[in-house]
């Protein structure tokens, strides 16, 4: 009897360390498998806590979305690990976040990466959410009045594809790095249109940002700075983080920016028309100035990181876009013989102009393949909405995080047959008409779409049709190089070597 009541208490404190276990664990399972409801979101793969669905997460994320997609529907919740709402359906992405742009103008901006790049939230992609009409509306002025669309833009896209195609035809059989004299042109193009200034072709200012770009934007697209925007507590570990490192680079890299601005503002007369975005800055800075209206969001932290915006962003999609245009030519030598054929019959050996998309159906269609398969940009960009609203019969909150991945849409096997199959000929009617693809969007969708895509389309139009008009691509060997892609905060594909032989 003396043994059983020296373990009846033993027996009892068991239980009430058992007890709060049991709970745990019954508040970890409600947790995975109803917070989406509890928080009035919409259905989605149960998360873990703290680290939401980030086990799922892999930079060919439109896969693992779009499994999830077939799951739970139209639109669902995925945390990464805070919630977000998921909208990769065409239908869905036009009736909503087109048709209703206000309610997803604002943007949720990665705060703690902000702060580390540019100390707030400046520039043109995340610039603060309460400056967003006020300076998208600045810079679509501005730039058209330096030139986008115009017909001088184009002469100089024109003559920089001129130089990058003679430049290859003194490599004889020697095999090519297509980037190098891509990478020189296009960066020329950005640089005139953001400073109003010239560079050397061969430009070390080019090579280095490249270099500054390659080695900041795996580390800012990283697990650790996702953490980081949720578990701001992180910063304080900073010297064992890539927070340091990505700071390194980023204040090297607005050092050249910040020397371009310097000449710029040494030769800037405000009577003249802006010759580039910073003297139209400057010129609006100084009217504010003079009228006594105070410089409001027009100061030198916003024209530093705009200039940061639109030199980076321009730079190096339309690379990469033009890249794997070189690399689809060399796999599908069938499909590259089409467009030579098109544009020998067509245009012959003059000048190819924007407008003679109208008259290249097949080399509209390529193009059009080009921008559905390349989707330079692996996760969109997240939007807040500005109020309540409801999409497929869910109520969303104001406030709520929605991923708009339009990428989705582009490898969806419901929206395009063998949807990892390169094939322009899916763009091409019955009659041999060029079909214009409403689902392909990758210039983004809604009023936060890319400030640049009218450049960014004439560009990759006049330099990809003067290469083909001019230059034949070939492997070095029989077998041509892979398709292989590179996954970071961008897209792009790994480097590869082609022959080039000229056409004429």
């Amino acid at each position: 009897m003396a043994v059983h009541r020296l373990d009846q208490p033993i027996i009892i404190i068991s239980l009430r360390m058992l007890i709060p276990i049991i709970f745990l664990l019954i508040a970890l399972a409600f947790y995975h498998l109803g917070i989406n409801r509890i928080l009035g979101l919409p259905p989605g793969p149960p998360p873990l806590p703290l680290i939401g669905n980030m086990l799922s997460f892999k930079w060919d994320i439109d896969k693992v979305l779009l499994s999830w997609k077939a799951k739970y529907g139209r639109i669902f919740t995925v945390w990464l690990p805070f919630p977000m709402v998921v909208i990769g359906d065409h239908k869905v992405l036009q009736e909503h976040v087109v048709k209703n742009g206000d309610v997803f103008l604002a943007k949720k901006n990665p705060e703690q990466l902000m702060d580390v790049v540019s100390g707030g939230l400046y520039g043109l992609v995340f610039e603060d959410n309460s400056m967003v009409k006020e300076q998208r509306k600045f810079a679509l002025r501005s730039l058209h009045e330096i030139g986008f669309g115009s017909a001088a833009l184009e002469d100089s896209v024109h003559h920089y594809a001129q130089e990058v195609v003679a430049r290859w035809k003194k490599c004889g059989d020697e095999p090519v790095d297509v980037t190098g004299n891509i990478l020189s042109a296009v960066g020329n193009i950005i640089w005139r249109v953001t400073f109003g200034l010239t560079l050397e072709f061969d430009s070390p200012i080019i090579t280095k940002f490249r270099q500054y770009q390659q080695d900041a934007l795996p580390l800012m697209a990283g697990p650790f700075m996702m953490f980081l925007e949720t578990f701001p507590i992180l910063r304080k570990f900073d010297s064992i983080s890539p927070v340091k490192k990505v700071k390194a680079i980023m204040d090297e890299s607005n050092a050249i920016l910040k020397e371009a601005i310097k000449t710029v503002e040494k030769s800037f007369n405000p009577d003249n028309q802006p010759n580039g975005y910073i003297e139209a800055f400057l010129a609006e800075m100084k009217k504010r100035e003079d009228s006594g209206m105070g410089q409001g969001n027009f100061h030198y932290d916003q024209m530093l990181y705009s200039a940061a915006t639109l030199w980076g962003a321009g730079f190096d999609t339309t690379v990469s876009v033009l890249r794997i245009c070189c690399l689809q030519l060399v796999n599908n030598p069938d499909v590259q013989r089409k467009v030579q054929k098109e544009i020998d019959e067509v245009i012959g050996e003059r000048r190819i102009l924007q407008d003679d998309q109208k008259i290249l159906p097949y080399t509209s269609a390529f193009l059009q393949e080009i921008y559905r398969i390349i989707d330079v940009l692996p996760v969109n960009f997240l939007r807040l909405t500005t109020q309540d609203t409801e999409i497929e019969g869910f109520k969303i909150r104001a406030g709520t995080t929605v991923l708009p991945q339009f990428s989705m849409v582009h490898s969806d096997p419901k929206e395009f047959e063998r949807p990892e199959y390169f094939c322009p000929e899916r763009h091409i009617n019955e009659e041999g008409q060029f079909i214009k693809e409403p689902r392909i969007t990758p210039f983004s969708v809604g009023k936060r779409s890319c400030l640049g895509e009218t450049l960014a389309r004439m560009e990759i139009f006049v330099m990809f049709t003067t290469f083909v008009q001019n230059c034949h691509f070939s492997p070095v060997n029989k077998v041509p190089p892979a398709i292989e892609i590179l996954h970071g905060f961008t897209r792009t594909t790994a480097p590869f070597l082609v022959k080039i032989q000229p056409r004429n």
